[in-house]
């Protein structure tokens, strides 16, 4: 059993830095900064990319304009001048084209940060050696913001960090390179830090996850690694650069069911809370207080383990905050406030049948979001529990979704407290 997180103890520890939840550190205020983590699927936003844009303009309506440092190392590098030329195209160059016009609609100035993991043709600008030179460093540094892109995490950690060598790349020791550092300096100086995937899975801390699917995650366990061409769980022991520290983090996490997989992640390697963005959604978060702010179409999970009994391959107790547009998390004490009125007890209407494949299992047929249609459905109903099984068998899981007396709800489709439970069969 692990030891539940209390208010009281968490407001007293505020005033500490740093505060450790487990062997994740958790930073009290003294930060300066917000980053924009959304999770995969920006699909032109217009409410996060206004955000993003208002975060890194330095006088609000005052004549000066954003400038944000695009950076798209986690992308395959270009193959030809033509390929990369094309904004149509998916390569760390085209992408840096593509986002410097989308955020110029909103009125800010790029930088595209040329890095990228290899060269792959006679006088490709993108290059590896440039995340130690001075030049692209003063670049970034005299931005106001910084975007990552989406991609492979594992490729901004090859390029961005310096790191030792390690068996399948499961870094234990890296150090900033010149750019990373000028990243850094633009967070501290109050500027904001935005990434879309594995643009925000690699803002996480130590222990940050590199691949895996729910049913592998617990039928088989975790291991340090990038697990290339598996869908074992695995996860980089140093982590990503750190900006976020509260807890783990995931992307694409409701679309894809990949709340089993964290949970099974955070358990292996002692961290106590999981933050998931689902696609086309933002988390903001203030540095400074500590806060968090969900914004655009779907939501954010906040899983807490604190409480929770999990041993093997089984999970009881897991708590699951569900938070939508508006609503907003104190990480100091776990505390949400609701964008709208929240609801205590049942609903109406009988609770919904059992959910196959509510991993939503890529061999399955349980489609997307899964989980959180099955916790939507049962915080609004007269039922107190919901069930849900995995897709694969030998063994199959069984999730249960429990509504406990500090279950609420809210008409928008948030929840918070609901305890989820992995058994197997």
């Amino acid at each position: 059993m692990r030891t539940p997180r209390t208010a009281a103890t968490l407001a007293a520890g505020t005033i500490l830095l740093p505060l450790m939840f487990g062997t994740g550190t958790a930073y009290a205020s003294g930060l300066d900064g917000n980053l924009v983590l959304i999770g995969g699927a920006l699909n032109e936003n217009a409410q996060i990319l206004q955000r993003i844009v208002a975060d890194a303009d330095p006088d609000g309506a005052g004549p000066a304009r954003a400038r944000i440092a695009v950076v798209t190392a986690a992308s395959v590098p270009a193959a030809s001048p033509t390929e990369a030329s094309d904004p149509t195209q998916s390569n760390a160059a085209a992408n840096g084209l593509y986002y410097a016009d989308l955020f110029a609609r909103y009125g800010a100035d790029t930088y595209l940060v040329p890095i990228d993991i290899e060269t792959n043709y006679a006088g490709d600008p993108y290059v590896p050696g440039n995340a130690d030179s001075t030049t692209v460093a003063d670049q970034v540094r005299a931005s106001t913001g910084v975007f990552f892109s989406g991609g492979d995490q594992s490729r901004y950690v090859q390029t961005l960090l310096d790191c030792a060598p390690a068996p399948g790349d499961a870094f234990t020791d890296c150090a900033d390179t010149a750019v990373l550092a000028a990243v850094r300096a633009v967070l501290d100086a109050g500027g904001v830090v935005a990434g879309s995937s594995a643009g925000l899975t690699i803002q996480n801390g130590s222990d940050m996850v590199t691949a895996g699917e729910s049913y592998e995650s617990w039928r088989y366990g975790a291991y340090a690694g990038t697990g290339i061409g598996s869908n074992d769980l695995t996860y980089s022991p140093f982590g990503g650069f750190g900006f976020f520290t509260e807890g783990l983090l995931d992307s694409h996490f409701g679309t894809w069911g990949r709340q089993a997989r964290m949970v099974a992640l955070a358990d292996a390697t002692a961290h106590d809370l999981v933050v998931g963005v689902d696609e086309t959604t933002a988390l903001v978060y203030d540095r400074a207080t500590r806060r968090g702010e969900v914004i655009g179409v779907n939501g954010v999970s906040v899983l807490d383990l604190y409480g929770a009994t999990i041993s093997g391959d089984r999970a009881e107790g897991v708590r699951w905050h569900y938070l939508v547009n508006g609503d907003r998390i104190d990480f100091a004490t776990l505390a949400v406030t609701a964008g709208a009125a929240e609801r205590s007890g049942v609903g109406t209407g009988s609770g919904p049948n059992v959910k196959r494949d509510i991993w939503d299992s890529p061999s399955g047929s349980g489609g997307t979001y899964s989980m959180v249609t099955q916790a939507k459905a049962l915080v609004k109903s007269s039922a107190n529990v919901a069930q849900g099984t995995t897709f694969e068998r030998n063994p199959r899981y069984r999730t249960h979704l429990d509504r406990v007396s500090a279950t609420r709800w809210w008409t928008t489709g948030g929840f918070e407290s609901l305890e989820v439970s992995f058994i197997p069969e």
